[in-house]
């Protein structure tokens, strides 16, 4: 079987589990039910939800689901939050793979108070970095009367800036421990010490070496790293007042939204991570199979 039609079985069974999922955790308050003296377990209950909402989801084509989702702001919204998460994958991609190499390549002093700082800003909360750039622009704008950054979503424009940069702040510190530790455990395998016997430069080991076999473990880090990206932009459009595709959501969920309305919403955000994910699996397997990791 060609390593095609596994990357496409492997999007399928996850497409499927995903669904079965979905119906079995929306249904599952009605699983469990509270007698006089004990815990009932309902699963002739819990079986009839199940079959109602799988029922539903394949009569996908009544009017009544399209209707609703006529009355929310789809398209715009979904736009606007995958640009803001994309836009955010990329920062925090380019950003911590630049900081790791200029640390990893920094004097062992200098590493130690690299490392020691980033450290210290995993730990900052978001909420205080949010709140950080609020009083930052305002207390210029009454400064200076300057306005430089937009903060709140309001009479249709939508800010990107601050979004972007409040939304990466925790992923980007996070990646950076997780690849100066795997990095650090790969400067101690005799791959790379047989590489600096060869008179390799530091530099080279790094880029050609030790970037290529962490690429997997890489990979399977972004998929936490997307994740929360994605609570981080769920608060940041609360707190922005930003009409976003979680404010769709919520609508879908609080005023009268059904079960084939809300999987529609969130397979649209778990099909675009598990198509970029699948990708990059594909590549990562390519990369290793084409080239070994010979010095």
């Amino acid at each position: 079987m060609g390593e095609e039609m596994k990357l496409f079985l492997r999007f399928l069974i996850k497409i499927v589990l995903i669904l079965v999922s979905f119906l079995f955790v929306f249904n599952l308050p009605s699983l469990l039910g509270i007698g006089k003296d004990r815990v009932q377990i309902n699963v002739h209950t819990f079986w009839s939800y199940v079959s109602s909402d799988f029922h539903s989801l394949i009569t996908i084509n009544n009017p009544k689901y399209w209707d609703f989702l006529q009355t929310v702001d789809l398209a715009e919204s979904y736009q606007y939050t995958m640009t803001i998460l994309l836009l955010s994958l990329l920062l925090v991609t380019i950003l911590s793979v630049g900081i790791t190499f200029v640390v990893i390549l920094s004097p062992p002093k200098l590493r130690n108070l690299l490392k020691t700082i980033i450290n210290f800003f995993e730990g900052v909360p978001d909420l205080l970095i949010i709140f950080l750039f609020m009083f930052f622009v305002v207390t210029l704008y009454k400064t200076t009367g300057l306005k430089f950054l937009q903060l709140y979503g309001v009479f249709g424009k939508k800010p990107y800036f601050v979004p972007i940069i409040t939304v990466s702040f925790l992923p980007l510190f996070l990646m950076l421990q997780f690849l100066l530790k795997v990095i650090t455990y790969e400067q101690l395998q005799p791959y790379v010490e047989y590489a600096k016997a060869k008179g390799i430069g530091q530099a080279r080991v790094l880029l050609v070496h030790i970037f290529r076999n962490i690429f997997p473990l890489v990979i399977f880090q972004l998929r936490t790293i997307v994740w929360v990206l994605l609570s981080n932009i769920y608060l940041v459009e609360f707190i922005f007042n930003i009409n976003g595709f979680n404010e769709q959501l919520l609508k879908v969920v609080s005023f009268g939204g059904n079960i084939t309305t809300l999987v529609i919403f969130l397979f649209m955000l778990t099909i675009p991570l598990l198509m970029i994910e699948s990708i990059v699996w594909f590549f990562s397997k390519k990369i290793k199979g084409k080239v070994e990791a010979s010095i």
